[in-house]
């Protein structure tokens, strides 16, 4: 009888290839030093940096070994997952708001209502204890290497977000942050914290000794009752075992993530009541890594749509090139990275390249074994769109969104309208307005034939900030005037809501939905935000700049040059400055940027270049301009 029913629903002796969780506790074995590091540091600092290389365990030290000693002691722990963009909330909803923030937030508080900043979930949950002191509050963001890398749809908004997360430090004192990330962006990472002047405390993390592989593979064997004959432990270790010269690691050091692998293939195999975990430790070692090799590349290649063959040619030339490494293959950065995710390869620190992670498995990534099929339903392609989407591979995320859609059998009618909601989100990121308005009226269908209220707002709220933008105003105020009726209390609703109004020329509506959603929550910072900036525009600089500056940083182009037009309407004259600049760059299409910055212009008495400005400002298409601003703009630019 082998050991194989309910597997991954019970804690047991090896995880495989998925990292410790906090019930998993009793078994994460070999790290109490690092445990009892991790946890000091994260208490005693504001700011703590845990990396190391890809497969090392630091996911696991984090949720099985630092969340549950900080519990221990006391301490709150926000909740932690992966970072993945929210399907369940429309993009187009708030499309000014971060999503990787909102994202972030969503993790962090679950059952929040969506549309808050980092900072604003931060106020509710400060605390002070009998004697008037800041209770500290624990967040983690695992994966930071995510936010570091380069290109991609979104690549700036998660920038942002790590710049929110510093800035957060110097303003929430409770806040207790810990950020992993693996070694080869800790110096990208390392370079934005010097630029914040923020101190923190490092805690590197390195494979197991191969005497500590050995025994918590004994002990945890021990701990499920099983009792096997004395060594089982140095044998498994001494297979995956690598020796380091020059270093203190007498034996060599373990790989922990393939450690588990193995270690989990061969106690699913062994039949009750063995004494040995394996007879033939070489040979079961290499199945094990096969079958985990096969099936991380098989998973790949479905996931980033390339081809397994394409795949396993690049492999083979990460191979031939030894210690060197290989560059990705023209279109395959994508597959590169989730094989490094799936811990097959590393990246070479230095130059980019990529290597093969352990010599073990040089044989399975060169077997000609056919590949494992990989399921194609409806959930799995679902869960690839959502993966690729927060990566910013947008194409190949609607691609799975469609082929979720397509799948048979077809998707429940609660996924079929996150499904389309999330095709929805990709039409409004690519600027194709009247295509993702009715992807959204689809699933706002959808959501009301399911009694889901508050996501039929939300959806009919997107379909009408998408109509504005596609020039349709009746339908889009048809639209507003239901989902309106659908907003209740919901911050996120109602400053969507107040944003649409606006979009479609109706400011007062727009500053009293505002107004009222202030006066609940006076620091939602997407509402002061949305106001001072329909304030700026307004000319009203006195109670536009009076909540722009409350913001914290950093701010987007949009709140840039609201708050350089205030400033320039209430002096009389414009100045500027290279945070304009700066901001033209980034928004280099964005109507409302233009048309303020051109009027900051006018001001400084530069008609040509504001002309020009504004002349942009009519064409522009990420966001275009709001109608009623058009003829603003349309002046400006014919008084050159």
């Amino acid at each position: 009888m082998k050991r194989t029913a309910g597997w991954d629903d019970r804690p047991g002796p090896f995880v495989g290839p998925r990292p410790f969780r906090a019930r998993d506790r009793p078994f994460f074995l070999g790290r109490g030093r690092e445990v009892a590091a991790l946890v000091t540091a994260w208490h005693g600092h504001r700011l703590t940096v845990l990396h190391g290389d890809t497969g090392v365990g630091k996911t696991s030290l984090v949720r099985a070994g630092a969340v549950p000693g900080i519990t221990d002691r006391g301490g709150d722990v926000l909740p932690h997952d992966d970072l993945c963009l929210d399907s369940g909330f429309p993009a187009a909803v708030l499309p000014d708001q971060n999503p990787y923030g909102r994202a972030l937030v969503s993790s962090w508080d679950p059952e929040g209502p969506p549309g808050r900043s980092v900072a604003d979930l931060l106020r509710t949950r400060s605390r002070t204890d009998r004697y008037g002191r800041r209770i500290p509050v624990y967040a983690v963001l695992d994966r930071v290497e995510l936010l570091l890398r380069p290109g991609g749809a979104g690549e700036h908004h998660r920038r942002d977000l790590l710049e929110e997360l510093l800035t957060c430090l110097d303003g929430h004192e409770e806040l207790r942050l810990l950020l992993v990330v693996r070694t080869d962006h800790w110096d990208e990472l390392r370079r934005l914290l010097d630029k914040y002047t923020v101190r923190f405390a490092e805690i590197p993390l390195h494979p197991l000794t191969a005497r500590a592989a050995a025994e918590a593979v004994d002990l945890a064997l021990d701990r499920v009752g099983h009792r096997l004959e004395p060594g089982q432990g140095r044998l498994l270790a001494e297979e995956l075992c690598l020796p380091v010269p020059g270093t203190p690691h007498r034996g060599g050091i373990v790989d922990p993530g393939l450690l588990q692998v193995v270690g989990r293939a061969l106690w699913e195999a062994l039949p009750a009541g063995a004494r040995t975990l394996t007879r033939d430790p070489t040979a079961d070692t290499d199945r094990a890594l096969h079958a985990h090799t096969a099936r991380a590349v098989a998973e790949t290649a479905a996931e980033c749509l390339v081809s397994p063959r394409a795949l396993r040619a690049w492999l083979a030339r990460v191979l031939e090139s030894g210690e060197q490494g290989a560059r990705a293959f023209r279109g395959g950065e994508d597959a590169a990275r989730a094989l490094q995710d799936r811990h097959l390869v590393g990246r070479h620190h230095a130059n980019g390249t990529y290597l093969v992670r352990h010599p073990r498995l040089t044989g399975p990534l060169t077997s000609p074994d056919p590949l494992p099929e990989v399921p194609r339903g409806a959930t799995s392609h679902f869960s690839f769109a959502c993966r690729t989407r927060t990566r910013g591979d947008l194409p190949v995320a609607r691609e799975h969104a469609r082929r979720a859609l397509a799948a048979q059998p077809p998707p429940r009618p609660r996924d079929r309208a996150r499904i389309i909601s999330l095709l929805g989100d990709l039409a409004f990121h690519e600027g194709d307005f009247p295509s993702a308005a009715r992807l959204y009226q689809d699933a706002a269908g959808l959501r009301a034939s399911l009694g889901e209220g508050v996501a039929v707002g939300h959806a009919l709220l997107a379909q009408a900030r998408c109509l504005l933008l596609a020039r349709d105003r009746p339908a889009a105020l048809n639209a507003l005037a239901v989902a309106a009726g659908r907003a209740g209390a919901d911050p996120g609703m109602q400053t969507g809501l107040g944003q649409a109004l606006w979009q479609a020329g109706q400011a007062e509506s727009a500053l009293d939905v505002l107004d009222r959603v202030l006066s609940r929550d006076g620091a939602n910072a997407e509402a002061r935000r949305t106001r001072g900036e329909i304030l700026a525009d307004q000319g009203e600089a006195v109670s536009a700049l009076r909540d722009l500056e409350r913001l914290e940083a950093p701010e987007s182009p949009s709140t840039r040059t609201a708050r350089a037009l205030a400033q320039a309407t209430l002096a009389g004259v414009g100045t500027w400055s290279e945070e304009l600049d700066e901001a033209l760059v980034e928004a280099a299409d964005s109507g409302p940027v233009l048309l303020r910055a051109a009027r900051v212009r006018r001001l400084r008495g530069d008609r040509d270049l504001a002309a020009r400005l504004a002349a942009r400002a009519v064409s522009a298409h990420h966001p275009p301009l709001p109608p009623h601003q058009v003829s603003t703009a349309a002046r400006l630019s014919e008084e050159a």
